[in-house]
This record gives C-alpha cells, structure tokens and sequence, in this order.
C-alpha cells in the first residue's frame, strides 16, 4: 500500500499512536506525512521525531496553517512539551499540497491517504487540480459524528475544507467519532506500550499532558484515558473485518451555514462509506498488538 498520512499531530496523542502503528503494519509504503491547522513547523518537527525514533525514514511536509472557513486554531498548549530532539529536528522542505498531488499522479489509482485532522491540505488540493480525487485510489477520514449532531473537531475546525472534501467524489471511508470513542486508551495501555515500543515512554509522557489537558475541557473526561480515535481509522485499512460500513450520502445536520455537523442516509450507489459499528474490544486488542504488546 502507497500511503500518505495527513496530520495534526501535537494535540491529541492518537496522532503520534496513529504513526507508532507504522512499524507493525504489513506491506506499507509511507510515502509522506503530511501536517495541518495551525503551527505547522511545530507539527512536522513532532511528525520527524517520531519517524526517526522508529527508523522511517519518509518525509515530513508543512501544509496548510489556516483554516479556508477562518475559524480560529485551537491551541492547547502542552504542544511539543518534553519532547527530546524536537528543536533539532528537521523536516522537508516543499508545500505538502504540492506533494499530495504529486504523490497521487505517480500510478494513479495507487495511493492511500489518511486523514486525522480538519482537512484544509485535502481541499486545498482537491481546489487545486481537478485530477486529484479521481487519481487517489482511496482517501479514509477520522471525522464526523452521526448519533448526537456533535460538531467533531476535525470537521468542524475548517468546516469549508470538509464540504470540499465531502463534495469531491472522492472514494471515502469516514471513521466518525461516535464510533471511535467507544476505544479508549488508558494508563494501564500506556504502560505497556512504553516498555514493548521504542516510542512508549514518549507517547505515555503525551497521553498523561494531553489527559491533563482533556479532563479541564470535557466533563466526562476521566484525566486516564482517551479514545483511539486516529489509530482506528488507519486500522480499518488492515483489519476491516473489525468494522461495519455502510454506503451513505452524506448532508449538512440542518439547513443554515455548515458548521461540520452532518448526517447520513444510506444509499447503496455512494462513493462514500461510514462505520457504523465496531468490534471495540477486538479493535482495542488489535492496536495494542500492532504497537507491539501482543
């Protein structure tokens, strides 16, 4: 599998989880990883890190810092905090739109991209050269949410870049939020991935900051765990039998200005596929074994 991951990486600690899969996964080509939203030089010296501890050696691209909505960043501040290397670290120089599109012209039809943040370099590229969806064999998306009309955070964080992307007759698959936090991650998880992965003790030292960061900003946050959300979306292209999908045309929540919120309804001639349910405990033993502590 040729494969691009676009991402931002520095908040929440599935990205970095996401990237830590990559040692334990079959027959994967990283072509690139690509980072998003905000301070992009922050994130790709993160995303460099993180490959150089595991012996990758794919390149990093800084792609879009604002968002095509103007809706403002969000920032939590423990951002790249207690990471070892990270001034040092060096990342490629180029526009991560322009290799995204290179990237799916080389044997179109061939390339993978998975997308854990809002998808500004997505519809950037999408605006950019009308070739782009149909040469991209498959574009897999962490976003959405289809139970509560919640504004999920990739989604809503660049709301005109999702309705791009949505609108693009791109073959998808959306991994939505009401799926992925029924897998949670907690110390006891974190604990065993640092002694089995040679990123372990840095992503325990993340979670612990980024569930610091959660429990002053979500009631039900417990300050112990949070949900796999990017690690399951990268796993669904592995292990599918783990996940249900469902062919869905997919609208806006309600009429008014997008704000990311959306709805399905099931429609079998739909290039765009939904989880709607989840094996959660076989999903949740499958990612600890992938990162290493089967």
């Amino acid at each position: 599998m040729r494969l691009i991951i676009d991402t931002d990486i520095g908040t929440d600690v599935d990205d970095l989880w996401t990237l830590a899969m990559l040692p334990g996964l079959a027959n994967v080509s990283l072509e690139a990883v690509t980072v998003v939203y905000g301070d992009t030089e922050l994130r790709a010296r993160l995303a460099s890190v993180a490959l150089s501890a595991m012996g990758i050696e794919a390149p990093v691209y800084r792609g879009c810092e604002h968002t095509m909505s103007g809706k403002a960043v969000m920032w939590a501040g423990h951002e790249g905090l207690h990471v070892d290397g990270l001034a040092n670290a060096k990342y490629a120089n180029g526009d991560a739109v322009d290799v995204l599109l290179e990237q799916a012209a080389i044997n179109p039809g061939s390339l993978d991209i998975v997308a854990i943040g809002p998808l500004t370099n997505i519809a950037t590229a999408v605006l950019r050269d009308p070739g782009f969806a149909s040469n991209v064999r498959h574009l897999t998306l962490m976003g959405g949410e289809f139970t509560r009309g919640w504004p999920e955070h990739n989604f809503s964080s660049d709301a005109a870049a999702t309705e791009i992307v949505l609108r693009s007759g791109m073959s998808m698959t959306i991994m939505p939020l009401n799926q992925t936090l029924r897998v949670m991650i907690d110390q006891s998880d974190t604990q065993r991935i640092a002694e089995a992965h040679p990123l372990g003790p840095m992503m325990a030292d993340q979670a612990q900051r980024f569930w610091t960061w959660l429990a002053t900003r979500t009631p039900f946050a417990t300050g112990t765990s949070s949900a796999a959300h990017d690690p399951a979306a990268l796993l669904m292209l592995f292990e599918p039998s783990l996940f249900t999908f469902t062919p869905m045309t997919i609208d806006a929540f309600e009429s008014g200005d997008f704000d990311g919120r959306i709805r399905g309804i099931a429609d079998e001639s739909s290039l765009i596929n939904v989880v709607t349910d989840i094996d959660a405990l076989g999903v949740h033993e499958a990612l600890l074994r992938v990162l290493g502590c089967a």
